[in-house]
């Protein structure tokens, strides 16, 4: 039974979904499926050793015309063939061509592993911060119901007294009654957020606590570099780009290879062969033969069969390279959306942490309205309510800071073993 971590950090969840996610399994599964497309490739240039045996049990009916007539007999023996051939090609456009796609797929396999290790990093800090979210969510509501609940005591105790009016009661209920609703609403998302993330780490992540952001730390991620050298750095160093150029390549071989069987191609070969009574006028006669030759093969009509996969093939590079640049193009706009969100995150964050003091101040100041008769609890409410979003928001903001920083680093192909730890450094441990 596995045992369950007292709590859990960002780095714990990103080792855990190393090993448990099922999409980066899969990945790199296929990954290693791929690297093999450059073996594959130069099997094709390379020397090919067979060996051929066959033995058999024949009966013949031979008839032959003589002076003296048709003469019939009957043969029954035994045959048996043995041959070693070896190949090397000399020249087969084809073959060198399937060798060039193979090694481009091959590198494509080894950028689309490092594209889907980086998304990984950013789909659990994705994950990890949703629950944080929805435990902010949940846990403000709980605090506005638990003040409902006062409120709605004062107010009863208020109204029985004379001091208060009915209408203030009702009003009152009917807003814990809301923020009721809301706590179940804010309970299933956290359900449905801790779930999401259990399916990245696995079961171990239960009802382990999640560290949350140290509220003291300064979260101090810049853009570092303005927003058209990022997009110049994702251009030359995105995996997912890199990878896309090299199928480029490896269309463009295929095209060849297809071109490829208008061509000649020529092979030189070695035979060592034994024929033992391999016909019915070699009966009881045994050949050993060694054969070294060339052999080439021409070409000349197919059905049409190469002239289409030609164009096949041609129709596929085209569609790989507008698959490409529509790639490309989405990329960097999302790099420029995660570049926009990180500038205005800190801007927000530190506007929604002006507006939490501020929010403050105003409950403090209207709590001593109510006691001088100037203010009713329902004006105090409404600025505990105010109080509540704004500190939802400026979390909200400030986990949008976190991932618009990795994604950012992401996108840009850049993102590395130390960014996680600096983004993990800045959860603190719960418990």
């Amino acid at each position: 039974m596995a045992v369950e971590p007292e709590s859990v950090d960002f780095a714990m969840a990103y080792r855990m979904a190393l090993v448990m996610d099922p999409t980066w399994l899969a990945a790199r599964e296929r990954s290693r499926a791929d690297v093999e497309e450059r073996a594959l490739g130069r099997a094709g240039l390379l020397p090919n050793l067979s060996y051929r045996y066959s033995r058999a049990r024949n009966w013949s009916e031979v008839r032959q015309d003589t002076a003296a007539g048709e003469i019939t007999s009957d043969l029954d023996y035994s045959s048996y063939s043995s041959a070693f051939t070896l190949t090397q090609p000399l020249f087969d456009a084809a073959a060198y061509a399937q060798y060039r796609e193979g090694q481009a797929r091959a590198q494509a396999a080894g950028l689309t592993l490092e594209r889907a290790r980086q998304a990984l990093a950013v789909r659990v800090l994705e994950a990890y911060t949703a629950v944080l979210y929805a435990e902010d969510q949940l846990a403000l509501a709980e605090t506005q119901r638990r003040s409902l609940e006062e409120d709605t005591l004062r107010a009863a105790a208020f109204v029985a007294g004379g001091e208060g009016t009915r209408t203030d009661q009702l009003e009152i209920e009917a807003r814990l009654r809301v923020v009721e609703a809301e706590e179940i609403q804010a309970h299933d998302a956290l359900l449905d957020a801790r779930n999401a993330l259990r399916v990245l780490t696995g079961a171990v992540l239960l009802d382990a606590p999640l560290a949350r952001l140290n509220q003291s730390a300064s979260l101090a991620l810049d853009a570092e570099r303005p927003l058209d050298q990022w997009q110049q750095l994702a251009l030359k160093r995105n995996p997912e780009l890199a990878a896309g150029r090299r199928l480029l390549e490896a269309s463009r071989q295929q095209v060849k290879a297809a071109r490829a069987g208008h061509l000649p191609s020529m092979r030189v070969y070695a035979r060592r062969q034994l024929n033992d009574s391999s016909a019915e006028n070699q009966v009881g006669q045994r050949y050993d033969t060694d054969s070294l030759g060339v052999e080439v093969n021409l070409p000349i009509y197919a059905g049409g069969r190469v002239s289409a996969a030609s164009d096949q093939a041609q129709a596929e590079l085209e569609e790989a390279i507008h698959r490409l640049d529509g790639t490309t193009r989405e990329l960097l706009n999302d790099l420029e959306r995660q570049y926009r969100t990180l500038l205005s995150s800190q801007r927000r964050s530190d506007a929604y942490a002006q507006a939490v003091s501020a929010a403050s101040q105003r409950l403090e100041a209207t709590r001593r309205s109510i006691l001088g008769g100037e203010r009713t609890n329902l004006d105090a409410l409404d600025a505990e309510r105010q109080r509540f979003e704004s500190m939802r928001d400026f979390q909200r903001a400030r986990y949008d800071q976190l991932l618009a920083w990795l994604s950012l680093r992401w996108q840009a192909g850049v993102l590395e073993q130390g960014d996680i730890d600096k983004v993990s450094a800045l959860f603190a441990s719960a418990g």
